[in-house]
């Protein structure tokens, strides 16, 4: 049971490190979006849309690899630690 707890943990920080940048990326894009929006007093929420997914973009470009390297991490763990998952 305690490899199974130990490969949770190892799933959800995973997930936090990967999610989170994403998150904080969109959120300020939309916020500095907004603003704008708000100065300009364009009331379109289309015009927010190509911002969030450009600066998504920029972000899977740069932090891409280092994602797919976590998610390799994570898998062969997982792999690892299947014959004491198969005991358990």
């Amino acid at each position: 049971m305690n490899a199974a707890v130990t490969l949770f943990d190892q799933a959800f920080r995973v997930t936090l490190m990967l999610t989170i940048p994403v998150i904080a990326v969109v959120g300020c894009a939309g916020i500095c979006m907004g603003l704008l929006q708000t100065l300009v007093q364009v009331q379109d929420q289309n015009v927010s849309f190509g911002p969030k997914i450009a600066a998504l973009a920029l972000l899977t470009s740069l932090a891409g690899m280092t994602a797919l390297t976590l998610l390799q991490s994570l898998f062969q763990s997982v792999v690892d630690m299947l014959p004491l998952l198969a005991r358990s």
